[in-house]
């Protein structure tokens, strides 16, 4: 049988779309990210032969005229595939007979199918040329051996090359699938940084200084606001596959901006967007440059290379990247490309303990496979730092850059609840031609409504804005846009103060620069990024308070908040007053969070357990998960969204279902839909509750209130002792 001219899609032969693959695979080698010429080797036999077994007779009726796969009447293709094997002519046979046995999984295990379905395989075999019984015979040993890789922990050497090659043997088979190049090559950011330094005429900060000379190293560096660190971290980059990984969409999106200027016209073969919302930014992008050209389309290929990964440089969320952690089907994808890669990890503080649990381990198995790893922060807490120097077992450069931190803030404590009344005092004691933006940062949403709402009732001469993660994506979008733009207006161009009621979505990574901070304590932590959000530069002055502080919990936010962590902090902060420099604000993060202290919290036992089920319990021969943050939210449509825009929303619904339609109005009507949604907890859905179809999914219609000025608002009741109000802020959203 020529196996090589049946098809293995409606429009490319078995030998067409091998070759794809062979070129994918010369690609990697070429830019030296496949580093033995034994990997090489063995990644073209798989290449080469990972889907003869769709030379069979069902999947060839299938892909001909259409149809669905039937479990117990057809065999996976890769299990036939892996008979085609030369044993003889593999490096390390093993490694490829796993990464061609299990490059495609579906349902069942593969070798849970060779097992139950002997039948079914040797029906196939004799249709294909072989001597069924006797090739079956001979394969069962080697599926007790591919098992066993399973077993053997990443250290081990036969475990890595078989991940590699299974990762390496994804990546070329996604992109010749996609009709994408795997991998651009970055040979670009060390002139563009150097373009910089000679435009700006800035002189390199310490910092800057110090990455570029550790390039090459996994460092662990502390810098405050201001010292330059998303130039640090491209300069410790150089020209490498990178990625920088942040919290928050908001920051990710200004990140990408910051990157795309530095990259320049080319910047789509160079820096690529990544998180939940791309296609919906690079919409709004494409918008921006159409200035009326109607000709100009969507690029779909330009989003289908950023979800490949295969730009240079991609900003991202952790949970698009560092998800291999948990070792799902497919995960070597990821981990073979972070064999070759950098990654920068701003603001590690962020998270909370599952997810912080998924980096650590992610980075564990980066550093495992020779990727390199910065983590450039404001704060590192104490334990993290131990975390990371012990996963990186003495590889790692650690520098503290704080010293070198102007004075920037200070700082008065109140013992008390933070009131409506006590912002209309402060900003009536401090309001002058100097000072007119004020930031005001509550810990749960229902606290940041209320105060709103108060301050709004109360007269006061001030413009005043809510910012939180609980309106849809269409206004949040909106507001993000209206908090950076204020942020950025000279006090003598405001005729009246302005004041933005928020919640932790500002912390990290906003390039945003008020007068005034007034805010609740959660933790140290999160308290001294929120002081970041205030006289930035350092350039402002600061004789007199800018920072105030109110320790006392209230609202959900005691749902939420670690009581443990806060009442350390609450020590730490309660008797300070005045000037804080960044070595102050270090010496008691390390003198009231030590590790010692922390470990009774039940954000550390959360993070232990977590970390353990992640290195010891994740394999996907036993086990699957959702993803690395718990997948206990949804997007919905509040109800009065839905009824306001309800012709709007249907129309959409439509286009997204209309073969007519072309792929950029499906998009466009696809994205038009999640413009009015808001992620919400799962508990928060009724099951009886409207749904709408939009093409893949479905989207609930939730009863709710909701507005553009407050967002979704529920009431607060409470169910098996947990407040059903009680949504903890999302920093994703």
């Amino acid at each position: 049988m020529d196996i090589n001219k049946k098809l293995a899609k409606p429009n490319k032969t078995i030998e067409q779309h091998s070759k794809e693959l062979i070129e994918q695979a010369n690609l990697l080698y070429k830019l030296g990210y496949i580093k033995s010429r034994e990997m090489y080797i063995d990644l073209l036999i798989s290449c080469e032969i990972h889907d003869n077994g769709k030379a069979n007779s069902k999947f060839q009726n299938r892909v001909k005229y259409g149809g669905d796969f039937k479990i117990n009447n057809e065999v996976p293709h890769s299990v036939l595939s892996v008979f085609y094997i030369d044993k003889e002519k593999c490096i390390n046979p093993i490694a490829v007979y796993f990464s061609v046995l299990f490059h495609h999984y579906r349902g069942d295990s593969p070798i849970s199918i060779f097992n139950k379905e002997r039948s079914l395989i040797e029906d196939s075999l004799n249709e294909l040329g072989f001597s069924a019984n006797k090739a079956y015979g001979r394969m069962k040993e080697v599926i007790t051996k591919v098992k066993n890789i399973f077993k053997e922990p990443l250290s081990k050497a036969d475990k890595q090359y078989a991940v590699l090659l299974k990762g390496f043997l994804h990546k070329c088979d996604y992109s010749a699938s996609a009709g994408i190049t795997c991998e651009f090559k970055n040979d670009f950011l060390n002139e563009c940084m150097d373009s910089w330094k000679k435009q700006t005429g800035n002189e390199y900060y310490s910092l800057q200084k110090f990455c570029r000379q550790n390039s090459g190293k996994n460092i662990i560096v502390t810098a405050p606001t201001g010292m330059g660190k998303t130039e640090a971290g491209l300069l410790w980059c150089g020209n490498n596959k990178c990625f920088f990984v942040l919290p928050l969409k908001t920051a990710i999106n200004a990140m990408y901006e910051r990157i795309k200027e530095l990259c320049g016209e080319d910047y789509k073969h160079r820096v690529a967007l990544v998180h939940s919302d791309m296609k919906a930014y690079y919409l709004k992008s494409l918008d921006k440059e159409r200035e009326g050209e109607a000709d100009q389309a969507f690029d779909f290929a330009y989003a289908q290379n950023s979800r490949q990964f295969s730009l240079p440089i991609t900003v991202c969320t952790p949970d698009q990247i560092f998800d291999f952690a948990l070792k799902y089907p497919g995960y070597e994808y990821k981990l073979a490309m972070s064999s070759y890669s950098r990654f920068i990890i701003d603001e590690i503080q962020m998270y909370d303990p599952e997810l912080l649990a998924a980096i650590i381990y992610a980075v564990e198995m980066i550093h495992t496979l020779g990727g390199k790893v910065a983590v450039l922060t404001a704060t590192l807490p104490p334990f993290v730092k131990e975390e990371l120097v012990r996963v990186f077992k003495g590889d790692a450069e650690l520098e503290n850059f704080s010293g070198d931190g102007k004075l920037r803030h200070n700082v008065r404590v109140f013992e008390d609840k933070l009131t409506s009344e006590d912002i209309q005092s402060i900003i009536t004691d401090t309001r002058c031609g100097s000072v007119k933006k004020y930031l005001v940062v509550c810990n749960a949403i229902n606290v940041a409504n209320d105060i709103y709402e108060q301050l709004k009732a109360s007269g006061i001469d001030a413009d005043i804005n809510l910012f939180h993660s609980n309106f849809t994506r269409k206004d949040r979008v909106a507001k993000e846009g209206q908090i950076l733009k204020a942020a950025k207006i000279s006090n003598d161009k405001l005729e009246r103060p302005q004041i933005w009621v928020s919640t932790s979505v500002v912390e990290a990574s906003l390039d945003i620069d008020f007068d005034i901070l007034i805010t609740e304590l959660s933790d140290l932590f999160s308290l001294f990024q929120r002081f970041g959000r205030v006289n930035r530069k350092g350039k402002k002055d600061f004789s007199k308070t800018n920072c105030y502080v109110f320790t006392e919990i209230q609202g959900n936010a005691k749902y939420f908040v670690d009581e443990t962590i806060h009442s350390m902090s609450k020590a730490a902060i309660k008797n300070f007053e005045g000037v804080i420099s960044e070595d102050d604000k270090n010496k008691l993060i390390e003198d009231y969070l030590s590790v010692d202290k922390i470990k009774g919290s039940k954000y550390y036992k959360k993070y232990l357990s977590s970390y353990n089920n992640y290195r010891e319990s994740c394999d996907y021969l036993k086990s699957q998960n959702d993803g690395i943050r718990r997948i206990d939210r949804i997007d919905a449509i509040p109800i009065e969204v839905y009824n306001q825009h309800k012709e709007e929303i249907e129309s959409n619904v439509k286009i997204c279902t209309d073969s007519n339609a072309t792929p950029e109005e499906r998009l466009r009507a696809s994205e038009g839909v999640f413009d009015y949604t808001v992620s919400v907890r799962r508990s928060r859905i009724d099951t009886k509750c409207k749904l709408i179809y939009k093409g893949h999914s479905n989207i609930p219609i939730i009863n709710c209130s909701y507005s553009s000025e407050y967002g979704v608002r529920f009431d607060n009741t409470v169910q098996n002792g947990i407040i059903k109000g009680a949504d903890k802020c999302s920093n994703f959203l």
